[in-house]
């Protein structure tokens, strides 16, 4: 393959790879709220909020676990590539 198309498709795999874990970290933090909240409800008897949180905790958590398996793709394909590309120390010997 030819080196420029290599590093452009490492750019576009390391900028994917970051996008995700921005993503995880919104994540997060929306499921640390959800947990506030569920837990506020567990406290003051609301069983249809309990529900309801429950729910959205439990699908927030999927789409975290979906993106987790997403970087951790984009990361070794950027490891794979990063092997493929000649370094300039092995092309001066």
């Amino acid at each position: 393959m030819d080196a420029q198309i290599l590093e452009e498709k490492m750019n576009e795999a390391r900028s994917k790879f970051e996008r995700a874990c921005q993503q995880i970290v919104l994540l997060d933090q929306k499921i640390k709220d959800l947990e506030i909240r569920y837990k506020r409800a567990v406290k003051n008897k609301k069983n249809s909020f309990r529900y309801n949180l429950r729910l959205r905790l439990s699908v927030v958590t999927g789409v975290k676990m979906m993106y987790h398996h997403y970087a951790s793709t984009k990361a070794e394909e950027l490891t794979r590539l990063r092997r493929l590309v000649p370094t300039s120390e092995s092309s001066e010997t």
